[in-house]
């Protein structure tokens, strides 16, 4: 507890940035009570079948991909404030209606809501960190953010376990009304925050998305998020998988695996993203974490039909270097969504990169399942061939763009304007 104490205190201190960072702290809390048991939910009590609810859960995330370019739309046009509030508010009528869930219909339907809502509030929540965090901290501000999140997933996960020592719906209902009630807490903190309107519109400018897809060399990097992107559906689907399926490791590592990586995304998530935006960061951690990805694929791949023991520290080795990864190319998609995007479409250049979160989030798990379910072993030498080739080709472009885009200390853009941003600017397109 005193450690936690202390890594608290290093949180910044500004009032505004405070109330940020309880809001996301939370909004995942009641994430983290719902989440894990949500399949167990829609199965044990709905009376799904677990394909009917996968294929639920399938459709509406891909249906969600609309939503951060949506969203960005919205930024645009409105204060970043209110959209987030009225992502709360759907986020919490939403998870009210699971309680009502009868029907494959009903769960779909409700499955879209929640689904849209959190992929829209995720470019409005960075958009309203951004408007009140002076520059030199804002990639500081939302790695405190990831930080704050994890550990409230963490801390909603282990008391959603205890749920499950009571028998029937009950149990559920008020993980589901604990979860509705997270977002109102999160939303009172909003609400104290000050309005983030959208940037003024100048003659000339064309500030739909037709202006930031001319920016060849962002969505360049957004597209290769969304390889570097997969270390989310290793740990979440890939890993499990292996080990239930492939190893002799015991059942419950897979929890304290989950435990482990969600303590080091806490302790050093702020550290990493710190080596990220020093002087020559990307290149030196994104070589790093392609070389992490592909000890964590080679040391999955090994636990297979290993003893109890060396499958266990194999797993523990590879939970490691799939972290110091994710440490990495999250830090790099905040440095770099940040730090490239012109401060007038903030709202829409950051809900593009945000949108390859999304396409990784419904694609991902499918991908990674049919790899190692049709390829075994040569399954993890796959994904280690291209999550290292996806890492290393965003290397090259960040460290090139950076050099031309961003000044030496990250804190303020350089001058210099995208080429596509000078040119449409000389062409004087609108919307």
């Amino acid at each position: 507890m005193s450690a936690l104490t202390a890594w608290l205190a290093k949180a910044p201190n500004d009032p505004w940035q405070r109330r940020l960072l309880a809001a996301s702290f939370a909004d995942a809390f009641g994430t983290g009570l719902f989440l894990p048991l949500s399949v167990i939910y829609l199965t044990r009590i709905v009376g799904l079948s677990p394909a009917r609810a996968g294929l639920g859960l399938t459709i509406a995330g891909f249906l969600a991909i609309a939503a951060s370019p949506l969203s960005g739309a919205l930024l645009a046009r409105f204060d970043a404030r209110r959209v987030v509030l009225g992502c709360f508010a759907a986020s919490a009528f939403g998870f009210v209606a699971y309680i009502a869930v009868g029907s494959f219909a009903s769960f779909l339907g409700v499955a879209i809501v929640v689904q849209f809502a959190s992929r829209m509030q995720r470019p409005a929540t960075a958009v309203l960190t951004l408007g009140v965090t002076p520059r030199p901290g804002q990639v500081d501000a939302l790695a405190w953010q990831q930080s704050l999140r994890n550990l409230g997933y963490g801390a909603g996960g282990l008391l959603a376990a205890l749920a499950l020592l009571v028998h029937g719906k009950t149990p559920f209902v008020m993980l589901l009304a604990a979860n509705a009630a997270s977002y109102v807490v999160a939303g009172l903190f909003v609400l104290q925050l000050p309005a983030v309107p959208p940037p003024e519109r100048r003659g000339g400018d064309a500030a739909g998305y037709r202006e930031v897809l001319h920016d060849r060399a962002y969505v360049g990097l957004a597209l290769l998020n969304v390889i570097m992107a997969l270390h989310d559906s290793l740990l979440l689907v890939a890993m499990p998988l292996w080990i239930v399926t492939r190893t002799r490791a015991p059942l419950p590592l897979t929890g304290l695996l989950f435990a482990l990586n969600t303590v080091l995304v806490v302790l050093l998530q702020v550290r990493a993203t710190r080596n990220i935006a020093a002087r020559g960061g990307i290149i030196r951690s994104y070589r790093t974490a392609a070389v992490s990805f592909v000890l964590a694929c080679g040391a999955f791949a090994l636990a297979a039909g290993a003893p109890v023991i060396a499958a266990t520290v194999l797993l523990v080795f590879a939970l490691g270097a799939l972290t110091s990864a994710e440490l990495v190319t999250s830090a790099g998609e905040w440095f770099l969504s940040v730090n490239l995007a012109p401060v007038r479409l903030r709202g829409r250049y950051l809900s593009v990169f945000k949108t390859s979160m999304a396409v990784q989030q419904a694609a991902g798990p499918v991908l990674v399942t049919t790899i190692l379910t049709g390829w075994g072993r040569l399954g993890w030498l796959a994904l280690a061939s291209l999550l290292a080739a996806g890492t290393l080709a965003s290397r090259r472009l960040a460290a090139r763009e950076t050099a031309r885009r961003v000044s030496p200390t990250a804190t303020a853009p350089l001058p210099q304007m995208p080429a596509a941003d000078r040119r449409l600017r000389a062409e004087d397109r609108v919307d």
